[in-house]
């Protein structure tokens, strides 16, 4: 009896690898009491940009025999994941000696390094455990079996044994994240080095996907920093598409919904690559080419007018493409306003006209399948021209408050 419990064991393990690697990882739905339909879903993803950043090369940390532990808050839960490694807009290969991911422990109200141990499990790569990934290239990890709830916080570890310096990178991480030295990737307490030791900047990893019911709802917010939410606190989730996925739940007789931010500090929608893919540029990788979206949200345009002095119109035209490219797909675009700008660096009058000019159209052309109006979230009552003096530090990016009055502003009904 206990060799027949046993061989039922090891072939229920290895349907489990069969489906999740050879197959279109999806449960079986004929039959009284099958599994509901499964497939893998956008749990959380950054959108990468070369390390130059307007012409100005950015500084970053050098790797060499180190581990460096990313943190990451999942806006889906599912019954496995897998991890994808980049070496987008790289010119070297990238070398991984060996990377794991676990559940990240709890430690007060802000999180810390270390790990659950329990959960603990090695990341392989077509079965090997150590990679070399050609320049420009992306891989999926091999899938683990690690049930994960929405909104936790999961850890993904990578060994750099030979001398790295990232030539991609997602800046504005809003979580920190560890190093040290030598290959700690498994380990439970994590300590990590003395300077230099932190970053909330995000490196090799662009996105994880996870086991998830087959009709969850994907939301993408496409934009620039005020997307990625730069001058939020970190370690806090204080992103406002964090604050609208932790809403998200309370939606009734619906879908799993997860909230995938695609928000790039300084990037321009049609205008310039000088910060990242421009937004019409990477609209395919970053929103269409994604399973199961079902809503783009667009908030993007202040740096065409600030920094390229687009024309309306143009940015207009790029709005209207950026729709019919979504509508396309069967995909729901909802416009968000510019915030004011008045007392910022990007404050002049012909940039204002400009503004006021697109939001204008953003109201009253009817184009989008729904707006939000967040100028009208932040601004100021008595100069309705500036962000709230309680609501920013440079008249540009609202704080952590503002971003939390923004991502509370958004009417859930839109989304069913």
């Amino acid at each position: 009896m206990t060799f027949i419990k046993g061989c039922w064991r090891y072939w229920l393990q290895a349907a489990f690898l069969l489906v999740t690697t050879c197959l279109p990882l999806q449960a079986a739905t004929a039959g009284a009491g099958a599994e509901p339909e499964r497939k893998w879903v956008d749990a959380w993803a950054v959108s990468y940009l070369p390390t130059t950043i307007n012409g100005t090369p950015q500084t970053v940390p050098t790797f060499h025999d180190q581990t460096l532990r990313l943190n990451m808050f999942l806006k889906l839960g599912g019954t496995a994941l897998r991890v994808k490694l980049t070496s987008r807009f790289s010119t070297h290969l990238l070398v991984i000696g060996s990377a794991h991911v676990a559940l990240r422990r709890a430690a007060g109200t802000t999180g810390g390094p270390d790990i659950v141990a329990e959960t603990d499990q090695a990341l392989t790569f077509a079965g090997a455990k150590a990679l070399k990934l050609e320049a420009g290239k992306e891989i999926w990890s091999d899938p683990v079996e690690l049930a994960v709830e929405q909104h936790q916080d999961i850890a993904v570890s990578l060994f750099l044994p030979e001398t790295t310096t990232p030539e991609a990178f997602h800046p504005v991480g809003l979580k920190t994240n560890y190093m040290t030295v030598g290959d700690h990737c498994g380990d439970a307490t994590f300590q990590p080095g003395s300077a230099g030791s932190r970053t909330t900047m995000y490196f090799f990893v662009s996105g994880v996907q996870v086991l998830a019911p087959a009709n969850t709802k994907v939301i993408v917010t496409l934009g620039d920093s005020i997307t990625d939410s730069a001058a939020a606190a970190n370690d806090i989730n204080a992103a406002w598409p964090d604050v609208l996925s932790n809403r998200l739940p309370a939606l009734k007789k619906s879908a799993p919904v997860s909230v995938i931010n695609m928000g790039i500090g300084s990037n321009r929608l049609a205008s310039s690559d000088a910060a990242g893919p421009a937004g019409l540029n990477r609209l395919e990788d970053d929103v269409l080419s994604r399973p199961n979206v079902s809503h783009l949200i667009l908030l993007e345009g202040i740096n065409d007018i600030s920094y390229e002095q687009i024309p309306a119109e143009k940015l207009i035209a790029a709005y209207e493409q950026v729709i019919a490219r979504a509508h396309a797909q069967g995909i729901k675009v909802i416009g968000a306003t510019l915030l004011p700008i008045q007392n910022s660096r990007k404050d002049t009058p012909a940039n204002e006209v400009t503004r006021q000019a697109v939001n204008k159209w953003i109201r009253e052309s009817h184009q989008f399948d729904a707006i939000l109006d967040f100028e009208k979230v932040v601004q100021d009552p008595e100069n309705p021209l500036r962000i709230r003096k309680d609501l920013t530090g440079d008249y540009v990016h609202p704080n952590t408050e503002g971003y939390r009055l923004m991502g509370e502003s958004i009417p859930l009904n839109i989304f069913e």
